[in-house]
């Protein structure tokens, strides 16, 4: 898939040359182009080229997408979440489902990188006997499931002055709607999904880990965009963080709000300067005073 890409990119105007990295699950492809022309024009070229690509790629494979512009000093702020009484799952959906979308529209913010946690997912969970039992294959099962829960139109419905469209929904969001699910029918008897499979709520096999003080949490690197200030975007962040702070007491989550904060070091290397100025300058008045006395 890494091919396909590069040579789409391949004539864009400034380029100068691209380089990739492919391993398995994940490829990457760095355009470089010319550092006089224009970075968000660059972009503009570059996804157009990557918007008609889908169907050159393998059945399967996510259309590739440009990552968020970012400065060379990216990360604004690095915080955690950790707790004793609730699990990583429980966590993961909490941040997935809360935290990220309110950080994502804080004013500067690019992205938010995930460490950790236990993605949730339905897993059906096939029983090889009870398939052999029902003379099913895996490929019927996968073929019926993925037909699960489809939203279709049906037409309308039309009086005199009026027009109701009808849609017909069957959308299972749960293992206990999952269940009931129908396979297979015949005159004799109906196969339900339950029936030849376990299916629960589970964590998505993972790639990662992450642990603060020794403890397994989740580690969130806040990623500034271009040319954004990165005292003004962390204190913003902060302002925002303050917000789920009564619903991490609640649900007794520990919050690590300051595991990596540039901003502490660009202050204080500010603070340091001003002080040394200052002294630079009393030594400057000191030197002239003598030389000059007579």
């Amino acid at each position: 898939m890494t091919q396909p890409i590069e040579l789409s990119l391949s004539g864009l105007m400034g380029l100068q040359f691209t380089r990739s990295e492919s391993i398995q699950g994940l490829s990457i492809v760095t355009a470089i182009f010319d550092e006089h022309s224009d970075i968000y024009r660059n972009r503009q070229l570059l996804t157009e080229r990557l918007s008609g690509l889908s169907s050159q790629l393998p059945k399967g494979v996510h259309t590739p997408i440009p990552v968020p512009l970012t400065s060379s000093s990216a990360t604004v702020l690095t915080i955690g979440l950790s707790s004793t009484d609730k699990d990583l799952m429980h966590l993961r959906s909490l941040v997935d489902t809360m935290l990220v979308p309110r950080l994502l529209s804080v004013h500067g913010v690019a992205y938010v990188n995930i460490f950790g946690g236990d993605i949730k997912q339905v897993q059906i969970q096939l029983d090889p006997v009870k398939l052999q039992y029902d003379n099913i294959s895996f490929t019927e099962v996968i073929d019926a499931a993925s037909k699960i829960g489809k939203i279709q139109g049906s037409g309308f419905i039309e009086n005199s002055n009026q027009r109701f469209t009808l849609q017909v929904t069957g959308l299972a969001s749960t293992p206990e709607q999952l269940r009931k699910s129908i396979i297979k029918h015949s005159n004799e008897s109906t196969l339900l999904l339950g029936d030849i499979a376990n299916i629960q709520y589970a964590a998505e096999p993972a790639i990662g880990a992450a642990q603060i003080m020794g403890k397994p949490g989740i580690v969130m690197m806040v990623i500034g965009q271009y040319n954004a200030n990165t005292l003004t975007v962390s204190d913003a962040v902060e302002q925002a963080l303050t917000e789920f702070e009564p619903l991490f007491a609640e649900q007794g989550i520990d919050f690590h709000a300051h595991l990596f904060k540039p901003a502490d070091y660009i202050k204080t290397s500010v603070s340091n300067l001003s002080s040394h100025l200052l002294l630079g300058g009393l030594f400057v008045l000191i030197i002239l005073y003598l030389f000059l006395y007579n």
